[in-house]
């Protein structure tokens, strides 16, 4: 029985074999994804990205410098003058998940209402083969051909078979609100690169992202002051 099922040999039983490995491709592949995290208001935005240290500029500056460096980021452009740093990381390991606007999102969420459509009328197309096809025992001889649809396997290279690579890059404004306060505002970005292909940008708005680096400038002033 499961024989027959895995290897019809009517035409009617490969018809129906072939819509079912497509109902299920299309399944697990394509409408079961997960929603892309969504990038948070401005307002909720400013408030995790910005920080206010008792500390002259140039303080804070060479604080958020050792941050970076502890977050294995490498400085790419640093201008004291105005309160720029800019820095940047590519590893294999995910380290923060990447939000897109709503409008992306919402061409996401169509997609899913394609793969419904296209799942019903794959599910129609099993019944109506239920109904009005053929019995396999009427070609027994044939029992034994292989059906040309498989699930997985195979010797198909066409997939991807590079690592993914994770590019980070992070940008720094730091204001002096007066000789002994300095404010922070930090943003971030990153891609997802897999055989010289970007599959996909977005920016960074994690919670857990902004309070490690604003912890890790807290420790970088500590050991400033115990002239570490």
């Amino acid at each position: 029985m499961i024989h027959r099922l895995l290897y019809p040999a009517t035409v009617q039983g490969k018809v129906l074999h072939f819509a079912l490995v497509a109902y299920l491709s299309i399944s697990i592949i394509g409408c079961t994804a997960p929603q892309p995290t969504v990038k948070p208001p401005t307002t909720i935005a400013r408030a995790m990205e910005t920080r206010t240290f008792s500390k002259d500029m140039k303080t804070v500056l060479k604080a958020a410098i050792n941050a970076l460096q502890d977050m294995d980021y490498t400085i790419n452009v640093l201008n004291s003058d105005v309160g720029l740093i800019a820095a940047s990381r590519t590893t294999e390991q995910k380290k923060s998940e990447l939000s897109h606007d709503e409008n992306e999102v919402e061409g996401l969420s169509e997609i899913q209402k394609t793969c419904l459509i296209i799942s019903a009328v794959v599910i129609v197309a099993i019944m109506l083969g239920a109904i009005f096809g053929g019995d396999d025992d009427d070609s027994g001889k044939n029992s034994n051909d292989r059906s040309p649809f498989r699930i997985g396997g195979g010797d198909s290279k066409d997939g991807p078979t590079g690592p993914r690579i994770y590019r980070y890059k992070v940008t720094i404004n730091l204001n002096d609100i007066d000789t002994d306060n300095t404010k922070i505002r930090v943003s971030a970005s990153g891609e997802i690169e897999q055989d010289g292909k970007i599959l996909s940008t977005g920016g960074i708005h994690e919670l857990e992202f902004f309070q490690q680096f604003f912890a890790n400038v807290n420790k970088a002033l500590f050991l400033e002051d115990q002239g570490i």
